[in-house]
């Protein structure tokens, strides 16, 4: 990918780079690509107002900004991603390809195709006490989390951003102590997975 993304540049003078969202179900990742989304102008505001006022009517105000990823209707009632949503934003040096992939096990192989066609993978990991446990360590169940990074290492992703979500609803809120804990428990598999260690970076 590193060659393809060369010639690329040379040709229109931006990178193109596709990016798989990762992570265990319920952390919070196409709410967080529609945020972004939203703070990049991609979405008018009427479109968001709409989207609340829906999810609301369905008992799922917290959901509004998911549906901007989560189009299917299905998708919606249930809560979760079920397939691959796809979206496109420009920066000044990237044209990036965002593929936001489904957190839950039964929808592991659309997790794998997403994986498959990207050159860098950002894993969204809740904070709160609990969500981060169940997602990551392997005596709190069969979480997602430690194998979506495998998963992605193994499909060709060599590039990882790891997003500490939900930080204002950790113990104490916005806790420096939560997301270094999480750093240097997710940091060490990550490099075991075959990541290196300077394509690893955490955002709080």
């Amino acid at each position: 990918s590193t060659q393809k993304i060369t010639v690329e540049e040379k040709k229109g003078g931006k990178s193109r780079l596709s990016m798989v969202i990762l992570g265990h179900v319920d952390a919070g990742k196409s709410t967080l690509m529609g945020q972004v989304l939203v703070q990049m102008g991609k979405v008018e505001q009427r479109v968001v107002n709409r989207y609340q006022r829906q999810a609301a009517e369905l008992g799922k105000a917290s959901f509004a900004l998911a549906w901007v990823m989560d189009e299917d209707e299905s998708e919606r009632e249930r809560g979760v991603t079920m397939d691959v949503a796809t979206k496109t934003i420009s920066t000044p040096n990237h044209d990036i390809t965002i593929l936001d992939a489904p957190g839950h096990k039964d929808f592991i192989p659309a997790m794998i195709g997403g994986a498959a066609s990207a050159d860098v993978g950002l894993l969204v990991v809740a904070s709160t006490t609990g969500e981060f446990e169940s997602g990551f360590d392997p005596s709190r169940g069969k979480g997602q989390t430690r194998e979506h990074i495998l998963l992605s290492r193994g499909l060709g992703v060599s590039q990882i951003i790891v997003v500490v979500n939900k930080l204002d609803a950790s113990e104490p809120p916005w806790s420096k102590s939560r997301f270094e804990s999480i750093q240097q428990q997710i940091l060490p598999f990550c490099i075991s997975c075959g990541f290196a260690p300077k394509r690893i970076r955490f955002v709080p």
